[in-house]
């Protein structure tokens, strides 16, 4: 029988805090970053369901492989095992930036003119606080999170591609004389 000491206590509340300060400082780092990106995940969340789905289905697949990879590859490939897992997780960072800066919008102070990632801080803490939930929070709501986040990352990428794709074509495009006078 294993007794709750003190000291059972402090390494749960730390590898939380460490889980907590993890989360917020990703979100943060990202919305420095890749400030039009995470602005356009945000609104990715319009959808969440389809977010969600498309980022589980994006996300599966190369965690999958790679987990295959490190288990059935020689020692010298295990590194692509280990790229095609932290891909969808880096991404579903990114993308769960643009969450917890929809939360933090929702919730506005008079500072977000001039400082704008408060609103990033303020939203990752309340959107972190929700993995705090026991069992719960570590099993369902921190995977949905980062799914959801890398399906807001895809969209985001991708309608930004396809919003850059015709500006390219009009730039290379051959410029067509009209009738002259």
């Amino acid at each position: 029988m294993e007794y709750i000491t003190t000291a059972n206590v402090l390494v749960w509340l730390f590898i939380a805090l460490g889980f907590f300060l993890m989360f917020v400082s990703y979100w943060l780092a990202s919305a420095a970053l890749f400030p039009a990106h995470v602005a356009r995940c945000a609104e990715q969340f319009r959808r969440p369901v389809v977010t969600t789905l498309i980022g589980l289905l994006l996300a599966v697949a190369p965690i999958a492989a790679g987990t295959g990879v490190l288990n059935a590859a020689p020692a010298a490939f295990k590194w692509i095992g280990l790229l095609l897992i932290a891909a969808p997780l880096l991404a579903g960072l990114v993308g769960s930036a643009g969450l917890a800066r929809r939360i933090g919008v929702g919730l506005p102070t008079p500072h977000d003119a001039t400082q704008p990632w408060r609103a990033v801080l303020r939203g990752g803490v309340v959107l972190a606080l929700t993995f705090l939930l026991p069992i719960l929070g570590q099993l369902l709501v921190i995977p949905l999170v980062l799914t959801a986040g890398t399906g807001a990352a895809f969209f985001s990428w991708w309608g930004e591609r396809r919003a850059r794709r015709p500006v390219e074509a009009a730039e290379t495009a051959p410029l067509v004389a009209g009738p002259q006078s």
